[in-house]
This record gives C-alpha cells, structure tokens and sequence, in this order.
C-alpha cells in the first residue's frame, strides 16, 4: 500500500466480521456484549419520560362533533333558500363556474373555527382572553403583563436592541395563534362530520371555551349571510323605485320577494352553518399527555438509541471485542 494511503477499514465504523462472520451476527454478538448500555439506554428513556410528565402541565381535551345544518328531517332547519319551481332565479342564471369555486357555509365554518375574523370577534371577549392567556394576567392590577419565564425575557432582549417592542396585550392574531396550537380536527367515518378537540388545563374553562369558539363562529357565519341579504334587498328596492316597465317590475317583485325569506330564514334561532351532533363533552380526568403511551415509547426509544450507538461504536470501544482485545488473546495463544 502506497504511502500516506488509509486503509478503507479504518474510514469505517463499522465492525468487521470476524472468521467470516455474517454482519447479522456480528451486530448480535456487539449488542450481546453491550447489554449493559442497553439497559441503561432503556432505563434513561425511562426516567426522561417521567421527568417530563411531571414537569408538563396534565390538559384535559374537550371535543364536539360537527355537521352540516340539515335541510330536511323534523330536527332540520329548513332551506335557507327557497326552493322554486317554473321560473328561474338570480343563481340560475349566474356565471357557471368550476366545480371547486363552490364553497358551502359549512366548509366556510370549518375554515373560520377559531380563525380570522372570528379570532377577532373573540378578543373582545374577556373570558376568553382570560383562558388562553392566564399566566398573562395580572388580577391584582387588573391589567395584562409580559409573558413570564426565560425565553420570553430574551426575546423581548433581542427585540429591544433592534428597536422593536414587545407585544403586552393579546390581539385577534394571537389569540388565532392559541386557539390553531390548542385546536384538532378530526374526520369522523370518511364523512362530513368532524370531531374538534380543544386542550386546556382546566376541564370547565376546555368546555366553555370551545363552545364560545363554536358560537361565535356560527354567528360571524349568521351576520355574514345576513348582511349579504340585506344589501341585496337595498339594491333590489332601489332598482324597483326607478324601473317603470311592468314586466322588469314584475321580476324584480319576485327577487324581492325570494331575499326577504331568505332573510327570515337567516333569522331563525337555530345553527346556520354547523349542527352541534354533539356538545362540549370531557372526560373527568386529564388525558394528555398520556403516560400509558409515553412511558413506553421513551423506554424504546432510549433503548434503539443505545442499539444504535452500540452499533457504529469504534471497533477499540469495550477492549474485549475490538481489535486490540483479539491481537492481545492471539499474543497469549
């Protein structure tokens, strides 16, 4: 071998088979040998696991199950929109589109649960703020603080020196932002209902404030449809008052007549967008993180952890199966 050249052995870590060998063997025999780190690489992950259940706060996970509003059956709503026969309406003679332009109010709610507009509604809510934010609070001065803790201090640190402040009172943004990391959507049966889980500390402030979340998405959803309504019904009025002709009269009596149901329907007290199959429920005791599940899964991860470190170990590692360890034996013999 030329001079300055590396033999390709010592580039790798991997251990050479040894009178032939399989590889298989080879890494039976290393893992044989180290049970010791393997024990302690399980029990490591062990003992992370339960240091971290202790120092994380247990949740409790609130859920409701979701639906589009039904159109027919004695518990539906009803249509919304009237349902004509024999003549046509705005919406049938409206530019066709393509077929992934229609968006349902119940997949609008879905989208806006907790999101945009409805975050914004919701900052006005003091409870809510209240819920999301409670180690932001300060009750005896009755205002809102920095966020506590060490992070936080470096943050606004290096905030401060490229000359920007820190935010002190939660807005519609951060309240979005609380509500997308506590909420889960989940799809029930590869149908339309959904299952949203909302995770809080406190079992009573999970229930209430997923069904102030579910509320006021409906009724950004309500206003939204109704203030759509009652522009339309302006124009139309106004369009009435100047037109002469008896026939555009006629058809404009008619559109009048469809939006003013709709109106009536849109007022209705009952869920416009979504139907609440079922209400703000929790189990009694906190649920997440479960230890039933983290425990082990640490315990295995600590263990393939240590397989593997045993694995790409130096061949020089333990003296007794490495090079050294053979060469002295040989020696002996």
């Amino acid at each position: 071998m030329p001079d300055g050249a590396v033999s390709p052995s010592a580039m790798t870590l991997r251990v050479a088979p040894a009178g032939g060998e399989s590889d298989l063997r080879t890494l039976v025999r290393v893992l044989r040998g180290g049970w010791r780190w393997l024990l302690a690489g399980g029990f490591g992950g062990l003992a992370l696991a339960v240091a971290a259940l202790w120092l994380v706060t247990p949740s409790y996970s609130a859920a409701i199950i979701v639906g589009p509003t039904a159109r027919v059956g004695s518990a539906a709503m009803g249509a919304r929109v009237p349902t004509l026969s024999g003549r046509e309406t705005a919406s049938s003679v409206a530019e066709p589109g393509a077929g992934d332009e229609s968006l349902s109010d119940y997949a609008r709610y879905l989208e806006l649960f907790g999101a945009g507009p409805v975050a914004e509604a919701l900052q006005r809510d003091p409870a809510v703020l209240r819920a999301l934010f409670p180690d932001r609070w300060d009750a005896e001065a009755g205002r809102w603080r920095p966020p506590p803790g060490l992070p936080a201090m470096v943050k606004r640190a290096l905030l401060a020196l490229v000359g920007r402040g820190d935010w002190t009172e939660p807005d519609g943004e951060r309240v979005a932002r609380a509500l997308r990391d506590r909420l889960v959507v989940d799809m029930l049966r590869s149908g339309p209902m959904r299952r949203i889980t909302l995770r809080h500390a406190d079992r009573a402030t999970a229930l209430d404030l997923l069904g102030r979340v579910a509320a006021a998405t409906d009724a950004h959803l309500r206003a939204e449809a109704a203030r759509r309504s009652a522009a339309q019904i302006a124009h139309i009025k106004t369009r009435l008052s100047a037109v002469m002709a008896a026939e555009h009269r006629q058809a404009l009596s008619e559109l009048l007549l469809d939006q003013e149901r709709v109106a009536m329907m849109i007022g209705v007290d009952l869920p416009f967008a979504a139907d609440l199959i079922q209400p703000p429920t929790a189990a009694s005791l906190p649920d997440w993180p479960n230890p039933a599940v983290v425990v082990p899964l640490a315990g295995l991860a600590g263990l393939l952890a240590a397989s593997f470190a045993l694995s790409v170990r130096p061949a020089g590692w333990g003296g007794h199966d490495g090079p050294r360890g053979r060469s002295a034996g040989e020696g002996v013999a």
